[in-house]
């Protein structure tokens, strides 16, 4: 997938205010912002609302990086709109800073490769989509396994400087040299 242009979409979303609204990639595309596209299993499971939540907590660095994030599981906008509302005590996500998409079809999980055809669920898959549309960044974890959103912070810097950024680069750190590549 990585240098392949990502599929187009658009489907509804539980956005950050409780209304219901259209996500598309298209409203990415040639805007300057990089997409995050955050795919998970299921609403009001176990590990889904840890990483949601500090993904939600960790949105101004996203938006220092000039970068959209959109969640997307196969779940219904009820179940998403009543998890959105749910406090984070009580195992929900409520506060979330960026669109809950519904993928009800799973017609966008199919077309990125992150569908569960086995019980219908978008499996744990991260994407970093360039402002061309080209995807820059793909990686799937087990559903057991939760993510790193400090990880993902440190990969999309580390793309948007255009260069070479060896194994444990931190934003400030010098780039490789093309002959060291």
């Amino acid at each position: 997938m990585i240098g392949k242009i990502a599929p187009q979409f658009e489907i509804p979303a539980i956005m950050p205010d409780g209304r219901t609204a259209a996500v598309s990639l298209k409203q990415s595309i040639g805007s300057e912002r990089w997409l995050v596209l955050f795919f998970y299993p299921r609403d009001f499971s176990t590990v889904c609302p840890t990483e949601l939540n500090d993904l939600s907590d960790r949105m101004s660095a996203f938006d220092a990086l000039n970068a959209d994030v959109i969640a997307v599981s196969t779940d219904s906008l009820a179940s998403h709109l009543a998890w959105q509302q749910t406090p984070r005590e009580e195992n929900g996500i409520k506060g979330t800073a960026y669109p809950l998409a519904s993928d009800f079809t799973g017609n966008v999980s199919q077309a990125y490769g992150a569908l569960n055809a086995g019980d219908y669920t978008s499996q744990r898959m991260t994407l970093i989509i360039d402002p061309t549309g080209i995807i820059c960044y793909c990686v799937m974890h087990a559903d057991l396994v939760g993510r790193e959103t400090t990880e993902l912070l440190r990969v999309l810097e580390a793309l948007q400087t255009g260069g070479a950024c060896g194994v444990n680069w931190q934003p400030g750190d010098e780039q490789l040299k093309q002959e060291e590549v």
